[in-house]
């Protein structure tokens, strides 16, 4: 009985009264439920109140652990090349502006033989600044003929060639600072990801040296000895004028022969030395040192 109306005191139904037998008044239950409600209204205000200290709290933890996190973090910086245009005028950028490292890898797509003068030029200015070189092909690439007499020649220039059986993607190096890669790796006429940072550069340096350490050095393809290549005194005298900068139509005139016989004489001399363009005939001659030795006197041939 004292535990039934402690229940009925304890909900508001009854209160204690010294002027009733039992000790106790009954309340109206409506009145009773709204004072009910009022104290849970009450207590739930309370308790939101607290919370809100609570999440202002965590914020402000949170902002602290944040910029805590952030201190010390290389900053990562992606520009986006979306077409090959764009992408080759950065890469001119940057060619321009490396300071002692360049590592490509290249496992596909095969540049025209128009451009590989081009190509032998940027890659001689590189390394004329003393900058590290190397490069990483795959195997098929090299066994295309003017492919293989680009590489020929650029390791002549001092460029460190290998080859693999597969390379992951297409990727360009320079110095621990900037990376190059495709944005889709089957087409790279889609652009490139142009990637500053230098702990997310130095994670793909490590990628480019473990596909280097497992590839295989470039050998240069078996041709004639030195001493086996003949140049006429003709010969001598076309490389000597080209070297000093002259038009195939002033040397024409200075042989005595047609402007075709000409094109003509110099398709045949390049043909000997094995290559396919006339700068990599120049690298392939000095290496001769025909430029070291007198100039034979020729006397002027009719035209024909």
């Amino acid at each position: 009985m004292e535990s039934t109306l402690e229940s009925l005191e304890r909900i508001g139904l009854l209160v204690p009264s010294t002027e009733t037998p039992g000790g106790y008044v009954a309340i109206d239950p409506d009145a009773a439920l709204y004072r009910l409600f009022a104290a849970e209204e009450r207590q739930v205000a309370r308790h939101k109140e607290k919370l809100a200290r609570t999440r202002d709290s965590i914020r402000a933890i949170m902002g602290d652990f944040m910029n805590l996190r952030a201190y010390g973090r290389d900053v990562i910086e992606v520009e986006t090349l979306r077409s090959v245009s764009q992408a080759n005028a950065f890469l001119d950028d940057a060619v321009s502006l490396v300071k002692s490292r360049e590592c490509t890898m290249h496992p596909g797509g095969i540049p025209p033989v128009d451009l590989m003068d081009d190509m032998l030029l940027r890659d001689s200015e590189v390394m004329s600044r003393g900058i590290k070189v190397r490069t990483l092909y795959a195997q098929h690439i090299a066994e295309v003929p003017h492919m293989g007499e680009y590489l020929e020649s650029a390791s002549q220039l001092g460029m460190e060639v290998r080859l693999a059986a597969h390379l992951p993607l297409r990727m360009l190096l320079f110095d621990d600072s900037l990376a190059l890669l495709p944005i889709d790796p089957q087409d790279s006429s889609q652009g490139a990801f142009a990637i500053r940072g230098t702990e997310l550069v130095r994670s793909l340096q490590s990628l480019f040296d473990f596909c280097w350490h497992n590839a295989t050095p470039f050998e240069p393809r078996s041709q004639k000895s030195h001493s086996e290549i003949e140049i006429t005194a003709q010969e001598q005298l076309i490389v000597r004028m080209l070297a000093a900068g002259m038009k195939d139509e002033s040397i024409a005139r200075q042989l005595g022969v047609s402007a075709r016989t000409l094109s003509r004489t110099i398709a045949a001399f390049l043909d000997r030395l094995g290559v396919e363009t006339r700068f990599q005939a120049a690298l392939k001659v000095a290496e001769l040192g025909v430029l070291n030795t007198p100039a034979t006197p020729l006397s002027p041939q009719p035209g024909s």
